[in-house]
């Protein structure tokens, strides 16, 4: 079952991002790797704008992973860099 955004937010550090998204049964934590957000676009920039800009993306590569049970060693689904780049070289799907 896909995930569904609830809601994005930069860490306080302003190091990394979080995404809040719900199963349906209960919500995951999923992280977005400063790598990640610094790679989504030109010029490299890590921030809240940034992290609002490509919400939909990061949600997408979140909801994709979590379907195939790709989670880190705590348990969480997490977006990196190496995902970012696999979405950048991956043609465009029609929904």
């Amino acid at each position: 079952m896909p995930l569904m955004l609830k809601s994005g937010f930069l860490t306080s550090s302003g190091y990394e991002g979080r995404l809040i998204m719900s199963s349906g049964a209960g919500d995951q934590v999923v992280v977005v790797t400063h790598d990640a957000l610094a790679a989504i676009a030109d010029p490299p920039r890590v921030d809240e704008f940034r992290l609002q800009e490509y919400i939909e993306t990061f949600s997408r590569i979140a909801s994709e992973k979590f379907d195939g049970g790709l989670f880190d060693s705590t348990g969480h689904v997490c977006v990196t860099v190496g995902d970012v780049r696999k979405w950048r070289t991956s043609p465009p799907r029609v929904h």
